[in-house]
């Protein structure tokens, strides 16, 4: 049904996914030398300045939310979770290296102010690995339970 926790889960991975174009992973302040480079001309980092990480993480958001309305095939909620915790993962690994790629290009007296975006991917990952915990567990009760008939 769709009032299980794994429902909950899903909806707050989603909700962690497109979080992250409200929320900026980086932020300058003006007048700022770091201004000058093209992913900080607006004084904030975020999935709009690179095409994989918007990506990512409308792909990751909108496959949790698809999940959702998949309750009544346990099987493919799992595998679909699967695949919004795999576009969690990679989207956490090219933000990872995106960040450093763009640190280690900004000039000497930069300042640099890590925002709460940056960990929205990590929150996604978390609450898609346990809603496929849960969904594993539903699962093995309601194949408890058949076996109980």
């Amino acid at each position: 049904m769709i009032q299980r926790i794994q429902s909950i889960y899903l909806l707050l991975a989603s909700l962690a996914g497109f979080g992250q174009f409200g929320l900026p992973y980086l932020r300058v302040p003006s007048g700022d030398p770091s201004t000058v480079l093209p992913a900080l001309t607006d004084q904030v980092y975020n999935p709009f300045d690179n095409i994989g990480l918007l990506g990512l993480s409308v792909l990751g958001a909108a496959i949790s939310l698809v999940a959702i309305f998949m309750f009544k095939n346990r099987g493919l909620q799992r595998r679909i979770a699967g695949g919004a915790a795999l576009c969690s993962v990679l989207l956490a690994i090219l933000l990872g290296l995106s960040v450093y790629k763009l640190l280690s290009i900004l000039p000497a007296n930069s300042h640099v102010a890590y925002q709460a975006g940056i960990a929205l991917p990590g929150v996604a990952l978390l609450m898609q690995w346990l809603a496929g915990r849960s969904i594993k567990s539903d699962d093995k009760l309601v194949k408890s339970m058949d076996r109980l008939r």
